[in-house]
């Protein structure tokens, strides 16, 4: 078994395990006809609340966790999953749970206000993805971001609300406790990131050396380290914040262009949204920085000796990485496709040039939409010596860029576990 599905099948047999412990130490049937819904309903909240408690431990990006999930990406995949499966849980547990004799109890009460909380917040964060209400309901991340803060808060209102009612739970005191245990780590999770965080967090200073902008939307920074440096592979990613700005302290993510042997590292960024916009608008040189990384499992060295390497636009930033990074022929035979909308765009194109020219094994072709058409797997295909579906793939750019190549690949016959790209949406 992959050691990256284990994170993913972890989370799963907690949850399992939670089944099962009430099913093999039920709580005695006390005889009225409600007892099995009441039975399944607790089962159902239950596991739920270990769902929740997992998608906040992965919510505080556990570095060491990453490698049981395949990168960040996957693990915030992960997280975003396990809430989701468990708002749909708690809404069966509604459903299913016997209506109260008071429905206007605190317990009752509490557990209704946590529900709406959470589905309310689960909504925004969703709405984007929901043809229609997306465009009625859309937040901007600075904004998204505060609001989901409040998630921890209903979560714990949904467990006082458990406490507050009566439950046949009470007595099945194994299962009880392990799934309480849980809980308690989630809340504990959940506390530390909001609380303790800030304060005991894993950032490193940097000072901007210099912000250049190489063209009408795309800025290069260079961050020199003030102490020590982070470790970092090649076509990694890091979180970058500007506590000195109001706008920048808000962390975002982004590729470390540069290679690992450079004492300073680049990033290079394109003003796409808000927070970037005002980034390439107002960072200066001589602005403190807060590095959070480096993060992310896309390596090249871990794959095959044939290989495809696809950056679309400002995606080819892990691409400089890895081409900065060689110190010498290298051992693999490597076919790069570097596309943009105009020539202008093709701001690195240079170096891939000059490295396709310096290394016999490395082949760079530069893609101009606008006059060659849009890449397709069909003219990566006939450019390469070979059969595509023997080669491994290294691609990053626009989520729907990498996703039309991934179907398309598959249909030639490239295996699945050959395809690689890590996605950028942590929200």
């Amino acid at each position: 078994m992959p050691k990256r599905q284990l994170g993913g099948i972890t989370i799963f047999g907690l949850v399992l395990v939670n089944v099962i412990l009430y099913l093999i130490f039920p709580p005695a049937n006390n005889g009225k006809p409600v007892f099995y819904n009441q039975f399944i309903g607790e089962i159902l909240s239950s596991s739920a609340m270990v769902l929740m408690s997992c998608a906040f431990v992965l919510a505080n990006r556990p570095r060491f966790l990453e490698s049981f999930f395949g990168g960040l990406d996957q693990m915030y995949k992960a997280h975003k999953t396990a809430a989701l499966t468990a708002i749909v849980l708690l809404f069966a547990h509604f459903f299913v749970i016997p209506l109260s004799d008071d429905p206007l109890s605190p317990g009752r009460l509490l557990g209704k206000t946590a529900l709406v909380g959470l589905s309310i917040l689960v909504l925004l964060t969703l709405a984007p993805r929901i043809p229609v209400v997306g465009g009625y309901i859309r937040l901007a991340y600075h904004n998204w971001r505060f609001t989901h803060k409040f998630i921890g808060l209903f979560f714990i209102v949904g467990f006082i609300h458990m406490l507050q009612v009566k439950t046949i739970s009470e007595d099945a005191p194994i299962p009880n406790l392990y799934w309480n245990v849980i809980v308690y780590i989630g809340m504990a999770a959940y506390l530390y990131k909001e609380l303790l965080a800030p304060f005991f967090g894993r950032s490193h200073a940097f000072v901007v050396e210099a912000a250049r902008k190489l063209n009408g939307s795309t800025l290069e920074v260079t961050l020199k380290p003030k102490g020590q440096r982070p470790k970092q592979t090649a076509g990694q990613f890091m979180f970058v914040s500007f506590p000195a700005d109001k706008v920048l302290a808000e962390p975002h993510p982004f590729t470390i262009s540069s290679a690992p042997k450079e004492e300073s590292l680049r990033l290079s960024i394109k003003a796409s949204g808000d927070w970037t916009k005002h980034l390439y608008e107002n960072l200066k040189a001589g602005v403190e920085a807060k590095v959070d990384g480096c993060y992310g499992h896309l390596n090249y060295k871990t794959g095959g000796k044939q290989q495809i390497w696809i950056a679309g636009g400002i995606g080819v930033t892990p691409f400089l990485s890895w081409v900065r990074d060689l110190n010498g022929e290298p051992e693999y035979e490597i076919d790069f496709f570097y596309t943009v909308r105009a020539e202008a765009d093709a701001l690195f194109a240079d170096e891939f040039v000059a490295a396709s020219q310096r290394f016999k094994r490395f082949r760079a072709t530069i893609n101009v939409s606008s006059k060659d058409g849009s890449l397709t797997a069909d003219k990566v295909a006939a450019a390469i010596k070979g059969n595509v579906a023997d080669r491994y793939i290294y691609m990053c750019g626009p989520l729907p860029m990498t996703e039309a190549f991934r179907k398309q690949f598959l249909q030639k016959g490239v295996p699945a576990s050959n395809i690689h790209f890590e996605e950028f949406n942590f929200r």
